[in-house]
């Protein structure tokens, strides 16, 4: 059996042998020839005619490369896919073959270890811990507790407490919350602390290894010295002489008893620190503070050699007595020339002895209002007096006032020695203010 049927020469479809167009493309299919061909046979042509068809690219050509290119695209693919499977299924597999001869393995030898053997045992020493003794509970010592009396002061309190030295009237003030010295109530208690306690002379320390004691003092020494650091030799210049300090000395007393002023012995120990001192003062001011301590030797101007001719005797002499030492006036230290002071104020007068007093001596103190011309006397064995309300003026407005200390005998109404006469003004109490 024959199928008649034109082929388009386009795109290879077939169309009705009488069709003028290509039911597929559209092409012009008028003159193209009918083919016949017997089933399952294939009469198309292998080359394209030119002459069929608009178009100049060999059809057949180009379907035919395509196919090639496929085929062999899919050829690399599965030979690919091939060696990677046998890669795989290498790697898959054990590295040793079963049948693979065991290699010799060596035997280890055990090594004989080097025998050891034993000496005399010797002895190791192993510092054992000192124990550290139990600590003791030291009993703290109770302050001295005083309650003021009428008269009393801060510093005759701290005084009877058993100090000797005014340096801690400040703790005193700050621990009882007073904020002026001589502003305290009677029956107010002040709370001072104990002096600290001095070394026992009787006591005895107990033995120390010399050897041991030796070997640190020279460790310290070593590691104390420094031969790069300068000697500082005191050096004592012509017309001077060594003072040793004694203990109760302070600065004002060594200026008193060698009859010089602060600024000539500031001038002859340049070591030593006068801290506040005003120099326009004899004795420095109240504010002078300088620290000494016993034994320290101190620059002072010598005594000046009185010559002397050699006496003839007569046979008549009359013998010469003794000499007795000379008592210096005290020094009137506050409160500081022409100082003010008002109505409700408490005035306290202060000075320093130069010498202990005796048995029947006292500091008598003479008051004299130069307004009124009243004069107040009053006698003392401590180094301050308060002045009673009873010798204020009992009138307003101010008053002038002049005062000395002196030395005097207990019973007796003659005085010597006395301070410079210092001057002070103090308002006067109103009635309504008494």
């Amino acid at each position: 059996m024959t199928d008649s049927h034109k082929t388009c020469p386009i795109c290879e479809a077939r169309n009705h042998p009488n069709a003028l167009l290509c039911v597929t493309c559209g092409t012009t299919i008028a003159e193209i020839a009918i083919k016949d061909q017997a089933d399952g046979g294939d009469a198309r042509a292998d080359a394209y005619d030119y002459r069929f068809g608009e178009t100049d690219l060999a059809e057949d050509s180009l379907s035919g490369a395509g196919r090639f290119l496929s085929v062999l695209l899919i050829a690399l693919l599965l030979a690919a896919a091939g060696a990677l499977a046998v890669a795989l299924r290498l790697i898959d597999r054990p590295n040793a073959s079963p049948a693979a001869a065991a290699l010799p393995t060596r035997t280890p030898t055990r090594l004989k270890a080097p025998s050891i053997t034993p000496g005399t045992p010797t002895a190791t020493f192993t510092m054992s811990p000192v124990p550290s003794p139990a600590p003791s509970d030291t009993p703290t010592p109770s302050p001295c507790i005083r309650r003021v009396a009428a008269g009393d002061s801060l510093i005759a309190i701290i005084l009877r407490c058993g100090h000797s030295k005014l340096d801690i009237l400040p703790t005193v003030m700050a621990l009882n919350n007073i904020a002026d010295e001589t502003r305290i109530q009677i029956g107010q208690e002040i709370i001072v602390p104990l002096p600290s306690p001095s070394a026992d002379p009787a006591a005895t320390s107990a033995p120390v290894d010399s050897a041991a004691a030796k070997t640190g003092a020279d460790e310290l020494t070593r590691l104390s010295f420094d031969p790069f650091a300068p000697t500082l030799t005191p050096t004592l210049l012509p017309g001077l002489m060594w003072y040793v300090v004694q203990p109760n000395d302070d600065m004002i007393y060594v200026a008193a008893i060698h009859e010089i002023n602060i600024k000539t012995l500031s001038d002859l120990n340049p070591e030593i620190a006068f801290n506040l001192c005003d120099f326009g003062e004899v004795y420095g001011g109240p504010e002078c503070t300088v620290q000494l301590f016993v034994d320290q030797r101190i620059r002072v101007p010598a005594p000046s050699p009185t010559p002397t001719t050699p006496a003839t005797a007569s046979g008549s002499e009359t013998p010469t007595p003794s000499p007795t030492a000379t008592f210096n006036a005290p020094i009137a230290q506050s409160p500081a020339d022409e100082a003010f002071f008002a109505p409700n104020e408490q005035v306290t007068l202060r000075w320093v002895g130069t010498g202990a007093l005796d048995a029947g001596q006292v500091y008598r103190i003479t008051l004299r209002n130069l307004d009124s011309g009243a004069r107040f006397t009053a006698d003392t064995r401590e180094l301050f007096f308060i002045i009673p309300p009873a010798w204020q003026s009992p009138t307003a407005g101010s008053q002038r006032y002049s005062w000395r200390v002196s030395i005097a005998e207990a019973n007796s109404a003659n005085s010597s020695y006395a301070t410079d006469a210092r001057s002070f003004i103090w308002q006067g109490r109103a009635p309504d203010e008494a």
